[in-house]
């Protein structure tokens, strides 16, 4: 089953079967919000876009984001190379580059500003989560910096209005005796205190031990975390006209593993405390023929290190902040919409190598764009946004697409976009300079690194039935880099400037496919291909796993009782670059499982994870993660 070229038939065989259903079978439409700032059909929607479901976040083992979202076309893992951390990246794009969302507010971008860190995840327990839609390619013209990728989007559970409690616990046990051990609870309400008054409130404890290297026991290959979080929220509306939303939430964090001093003595315990924080009030008013959504918040992030070895020296603490004010506006001319936008965000960094303790750096921006209906079944988006950085100056990201439906559920889609992301303040900022064994200054003369991005494909939905596929071409530019600029010839104390080098060029294919092959039994799979090329030296991109896909079934045994679903997925063979050459890491594949019954207002979920216990380390030592071993989990909701 570890054959690529086999692999990719799947969504081929489940498209033409889906294409073989009654063309005229009702379709219930299925919303997004991401792809255009406001509510579209999926079918229609200008983007090439995959959304995870409720019912789906339930089948996922564990609470974490990339767990979550894994399996999805285009998406794929990398190491961080501490601690058995994985980042995401979206059509082959570092993880820096794609943009996180909560509610469409961006979360503190954290993956290129602390090292070898997945932090910009995890924000909020899966269990306070809705729904997460996942657009692919770049959607600077509406969100600015860090969507060259794309845009994960997190949609919390408060979008409903009536009373609704839930309970949430879960726990796991590993097949080997190395630790992992797994337990989590969650505690969900939302109360109506009157018609037009809605509280909310989250509550969430996670706990998960280190593992222990099966190598040297003195490691951890995988990290221990703490997770505590609160999510506290008001829905005030006034009028037809006026709606007040306010949101609080803050995650405290920690995590530890066993490790050592730059690959020797003294091995030690190594720890993080992380805070995270995110406040928000929003307006949205009808102002005549206008619908606008008005607000500010602030998303902020404390990180600091620890170790209990005197001799080894913590990290720097740093602490991350962005304080956003934004408005957006839309209105309709008939068969016409019109959006117009702008944005204030004050970024700030604390970290003892500035010159000062730290810096700023003020983003503004201001978008536009015009949808229109050309025809009954022909639509037009078109899009721009300017976004000027107190450093490097202005960047302006258009956007045009094209959606024909076809005929009814059949949808063909292309489009271009234009993608950025601005240079870190540790990056551009001229007051920073961090001094270690060698040197790092930043550079205020850098752009930012951008993409341009084409991209032709199709959406099929009829009934249960869904398709997706789309072919891509990126072309990277300006990606930083260190440049040693003196010292250069000694061992220790070169001295690196942070430069726009690297120029990249990405193609690929994402397809998708779902299918009822009777009430009771649905298909699913997935096949993605990535290639990438470094233009500046013409090797190939690392990190990136040319081929993957995934083939999973559900049976209904009892409808809306006894169900289950078990999985497979593929991560084809990948290289990485190790002492200045290219190494290439094998294939690997992953079965997971899961039965869920509901009794009453009670649902318990027993999955088993990693059935085959694949062992990356056994497969190579140069992977920069691990995958837990094999596993039974067990979940129990609770709705009343």
């Amino acid at each position: 089953m570890n054959n690529p070229k086999l692999l990719a038939l799947y969504p081929l065989l489940f498209s033409c079967v889906a294409m073989a259903t009654d063309i005229n079978e009702n379709n219930m439409d299925k919303i997004v919000v991401t792809a255009s700032g406001s509510e579209r059909s999926t079918l229609l929607a200008p983007a090439s876009l995959s959304v995870i479901t409720r019912e789906e976040l339930e089948r996922v083992s564990d609470q974490k984001l990339v767990s979550a979202i894994r399996k999805t076309a285009g998406v794929s893992v990398a190491g961080t190379g501490v601690g058995g951390r994985k980042v995401i990246q979206l059509r082959g794009m570092e993880s820096k580059h794609s943009l996180i969302l909560i509610d469409g507010k961006r979360v503190s971008a954290t993956d290129d500003v602390v090292g070898h860190s997945d932090l910009q995840y995890d924000w909020l327990p899966l269990d306070s989560i809705e729904r997460i839609e996942i657009i692919r390619g770049p959607m600077s013209s509406l969100y600015g910096s860090e969507a060259l990728g794309g845009v994960i989007n997190i949609i919390t559970r408060n979008n409903k209005v009536e009373a609704q409690r839930n309970v949430m616990l879960g726990s796991s046990i590993y097949d080997d005796d190395d630790g992992g051990e797994q337990y989590y609870g969650n505690v969900q309400f939302k109360q109506p205190l009157s018609d037009n008054l809605l509280i909310t409130g989250h509550f969430g404890h996670q706990y998960q031990d280190d593992v222990l290297s099966d190598e040297d026991s003195r490691i951890s290959s995988l990290e221990g975390r703490k997770v505590d979080s609160v999510k506290l929220g008001a829905d005030w509306t006034v009028n037809e006209n006026n709606r007040f939303q306010l949101d609080y939430f803050r995650t405290d964090e920690e995590r530890w593993q066993q490790t050592n001093y730059r690959g020797s003595d003294p091995y030690h315990r190594s720890w993080y405390d992380l805070d995270r924080e995110q406040f928000s009030i929003y307006w949205q008013p009808k102002l005549g023929a206008w619908t606008g959504n008005v607000g500010y918040y602030r998303s902020k992030i404390d990180v600091v290190h620890n170790t209990n070895e005197s001799s080894v020296d913590a990290y720097t603490p740093q602490y991350l902040q962005d304080d956003v004010a934004e408005a957006r506006f839309y209105r309709d001319f008939g068969s016409s919409r019109l959006t117009i936008g702008g944005e204030y965000r004050d970024e700030e960094l604390e970290h003892e190598a500035f010159v000062g303790g730290g810096d700023n750096a003020i983003h503004k921006s201001g978008l536009l764009q015009y949808e229109k209906d050309l025809l009954d079944n022909v639509f037009l988006t078109l899009g721009g946004r300017w976004d000027h950085h107190e450093y490097f100056g202005g960047e302006f990201s258009p956007r045009a697409y094209l959606v024909w439906e076809a005929m009814p559920g059949l949808a063909i889609k292309t489009g271009y976009g234009h993608g950025f992301k601005a240079p870190t303040l540790k990056q551009i900022s001229p007051n920073y300079r961090f001094d270690g064994p060698h040197s790092f200054v930043g550079n205020e003369n850098l752009n930012p690194e951008t993409s341009d991005t084409w991209e032709l494909g199709l959406r099929y939905e009829a009934g249960m039935s869904e398709f997706s596929a789309t072919i891509f071409k990126n072309d990277v530019e300006d990606l930083i880099t260190t440049e040693c600029i003196n010292n250069c010839g000694m061992f220790f104390g070169r001295e690196h400037q942070y430069v726009n080098v690297d120029e990249a060029e990405i193609k690929g294919l994402e397809m998708e496919a779902s299918h009822p092959l009777t009430d009771s039994l649905t298909l699913t799979g997935s096949y993605t291909y990535t290639k990438g090329e470094d233009k500046t030296t013409g090797e190939k991109l690392t990190a990136r796993p040319r081929h993957q896909g995934t083939l999973g079934m559900n049976i209904d045994w009892i409808p809306n009782t006894l169900s289950s679903s078990i999985d497979w997925q593929y991560i084809g063979k990948q290289w990485i670059s190790l002492d200045s050459e290219l190494e290439e890491l094998p294939s690997y594949s992953l079965v997971n499982a899961n039965l869920s019954y509901l009794l009453g207002k009670h649902r318990f979920v027993l999955s088993a994870t990693n059935i085959g216990n694949t062992d990356l380390l056994e497969k190579s030592e140069s992977f920069g993660y691990a995958e837990y071993a094999r596993a039974v989990k067990l979940n129990w909701y609770w709705q009343f």
